[in-house]
């Protein structure tokens, strides 16, 4: 048993210090960076989640009536185009229901609760401000959520890594070549900062890239000025549909050649 704890403690340390070495700074000269990049895209679909939840004493009667509820909300998904497979219903949860009544100092059977969970994606914004004008919500059915979303997500945060790692080579070359130093190897890269102390308190570093949803395949780059304020204004017609901010930030700490 003692050898076993002390195994543990050991394998422990080396996750510890594992950690710490990824997020430590070299003792040779050495110059730090982060990249960075910044999308500002239009969502091209939309995802609702909706509670159905019935009280009734008669467990039957709960369950009838959030069937009910399913059933016409259903009805008016498919109406509005939504397909079978982004509809999404869990299975019945059934609990007693309870409430404290002040008078008699404890709490007071209420009924059996009867609940399901709903949730469906729209293709488009006008497919769910249809939905939206036909359903009609009550304390037996309710809108938890409705959150924009991106089709091409994936690709666009595979581009925002690109541009995360070319704008922190490019920072650390610019840095050297100012200070007629030379880049080396790559000390280390991470998505978390460094810990560090160089004695002086850090600022604030510019974004160096950002996407808007102009240019080739929905993205165009733009440069950033050293304030961080956009060259390009955002087209007009984003603000009819709203925004989605996506972001990538890198740490990398590179050598410095002799």
């Amino acid at each position: 048993m003692k050898l076993r704890t002390l195994a543990l403690l050991g394998l422990a340390f080396i996750s510890t210090a594992a950690q710490a070495q990824v997020n430590a700074l070299p003792p040779t000269r050495h110059i730090l960076v982060y990249g960075d990049a910044q999308a500002r895209a239009v969502p091209d679909r939309y995802k609702i989640a909706m509670q159905l939840e019935a009280i009734d004493a008669d467990p039957a009667a709960a369950q009838a009536r959030v069937e009910a509820h399913l059933q016409q909300t259903l009805a008016q998904l498919k109406a509005v185009g939504v397909a079978d497979n982004e509809i999404v219903a869990t299975s019945l949860q059934v609990d007693t229901r309870r409430r404290y009544d002040d008078k008699l100092r404890q709490e007071v059977f209420v009924g059996t609760g009867v609940r399901r969970t709903l949730s469906a994606r729209f293709g488009g914004k006008e497919a769910l401000e249809r939905f939206l004008a036909k359903v009609k919500t009550s304390e037996e059915l309710t809108i938890s959520s409705v959150a924009a979303e991106l089709s091409s997500e994936p690709e666009l945060r595979r581009q925002l890594r690109e541009k995360s790692i070319a704008s922190s080579r490019e920072k650390a070359e610019v840095i050297a070549r100012a200070y007629g130093a030379r880049l080396g190897g790559v000390y280390s890269v991470s998505d978390v900062a460094p810990q560090f102390d160089y004695g002086v308190r850090e600022g604030t570093w510019p974004a160096l890239y950002a996407w808007s949803g102009n240019g080739r395949d929905g993205y165009q780059l733009d440069r950033i000025q050293v304030t961080g304020s956009r060259i390009a204004q955002a087209p007009s017609t984003s603000f009819q549909a709203g925004y989605i901010d996506f972001q990538d930030k890198i740490y990398t700490v590179f050598l410095l050649a002799d």
